[in-house]
């Protein structure tokens, strides 16, 4: 496929010393860029086949798909595409791109379908306007090969609902008060429900952190979610933690009332701002984050157990990245979700420079394509069977140079977060 332009540069290294030959005449010129017209056209085909192949997944899922069964091998049939085309392309920021086009659709069919099957059950039609968010990678437009349920859900609570007789009867049979507000909340945890478990017969498994609208945590109407944030700090983080706050910072809508999303994000960043100790919480979380490197640059690895002689790169090189870069995007008011886009934003605002700009920017590509790679490794070592965790490294299979590339990518994180604990905390000891 070589649509990354490396394509030009093998070719021009390939020809370089014929191509200096100060004495070829035009038609030696002429073919040998008649090669690399050759090498383009190739390319060019095999690109355009890999996106027409995504493009007809796309139009069966939106347009034709009506079963869970089949979006569960469309699913299957695009993570394999994208698989594909990452090994032979070498890029991650299209990885993101792909899998939130066609998680997206699968995610948008889903819910469809959910509420179909609600009104064949009695329920009707959504009685008032609702809206299904990504969290996590979900909502950072930074889903890998392997993904998981990060969701919440918020439905509208004005004195408009449109509860049917049907929904009615169905909560007064459940010994639920006959009044609209009951029926609208019972009608939406019967959605939720079904939206998780169907979800995740397609292809999305259940959060381990049980980050889903099944959680009462990540559940309610517009009301009940101003009162929970609200209350995190009054509450001393009981109900809403400080990780919850954290989680819910990267929300993006994937269907729904965008009025409505906008209200809830616009409450809860006017929230952060005037709260300047839950601000100053999450800096000490970002800064205290451990890489995986030891004083002298070597990994840290486990001591035992089933990983035992490999380190979580996830947990100790991308998560402190992606923390701290959002750590620092906050504090500058940037409310952007996408980390590369937060990275960008933070230079243009003169926040970092633009040599801080460029490692931050290589060690996110490093750690993801890192753990793309080992995803695909143990997918296909696993043959179908469950994976426990799929972020474990054994340092001793990464060859010099990719063990180069992570150390330089970890020592990034660590500048960052001595940048941070400088520009935030005054440089304060924690």
């Amino acid at each position: 496929m070589s649509l990354n332009f490396k394509i030009v540069e093998s070719f021009v290294n390939e020809h370089k010393e014929v191509m200096q030959d100060m004495t070829l005449l035009r038609h030696d010129r002429y073919n040998i860029l008649v090669k690399l017209k050759d090498h383009l056209v190739s390319s060019l085909k095999k690109y355009e086949t890999f996106q027409s192949e995504i493009e007809s997944i796309i139009k069966i899922i939106e347009n034709n798909a009506v079963s869970y069964d089949e979006l569960k091998e469309y699913h299957k049939k695009a993570e394999t595409s994208v698989e594909n085309f990452f090994l032979e392309e070498d890029s991650v920021v299209d990885v993101h791109d792909l899998f939130r086009i066609i998680r997206d659709a699968i995610t948008k069919k889903v819910l469809f379908l959910v509420e179909e099957e609600l009104k064949k059950d009695g329920f009707g039609p959504p009685p008032v306007d609702y809206i299904w968010v990504g969290l996590g990678s979900e909502g950072r437009d930074e889903q890998t090969i392997m993904t998981d349920q990060d969701n919440l859900i918020v439905f509208d609570d004005t004195n408009n609902a449109k509860v049917s007789d049907s929904l009615r009867k169905l909560t007064i049979k459940s010994n639920i008060k006959d009044n609209a507000e009951d029926a609208v909340s019972y009608y939406f945890q019967e959605f939720t429900h079904r939206a998780v478990e169907r979800l995740h017969h397609v292809g999305f498994e259940k959060c381990k952190g049980n980050v889903m609208p099944t959680n009462p945590k990540w559940f309610g109407s517009i009301s009940s979610w101003k009162k929970k944030i609200k209350n995190a700090v009054a509450d001393d983080y009981k109900d809403f933690e400080l990780l919850d706050i954290i989680i819910l910072t990267d929300a993006r809508l994937l269907k729904g009332n965008r009025r409505l999303f906008d209200d809830l994000m616009g409450y809860f960043f006017d929230f952060l701002s005037h709260n300047k100790h839950i601000m100053r919480e999450f800096t000490k979380t970002a800064v205290i984050m451990p890489t995986a490197l030891t004083f002298f640059g070597n990994f840290k690895t486990e001591k035992e157990g089933e990983f035992k002689g490999k380190f979580n790169i996830k947990l100790t090189g991308w998560a402190p990245l992606i923390l701290s870069v959002r750590m620092l995007a906050l504090s500058s008011k940037i409310y952007e979700t996408n980390t590369l886009k937060r990275i960008k934003i933070l230079k243009d605002t003169g926040v970092i420079r633009k040599d801080m700009y460029n490692d931050l920017i290589y060690a996110y590509l490093t750690f993801v394509k890192v753990r793309l790679i080992n995803q695909i490794n143990v997918r296909r070592t696993r043959n179908g069977e469950p994976i426990s965790n799929p972020n474990y490294i054994d340092p001793d299979m990464l060859n010099y140079e990719e063990k180069e590339r992570v150390r330089r990518a970890m020592k990034t994180v660590e500048a960052l977060q001595k940048y941070i604990q400088e520009l935030l905390l005054f440089g304060q000891s924690l």
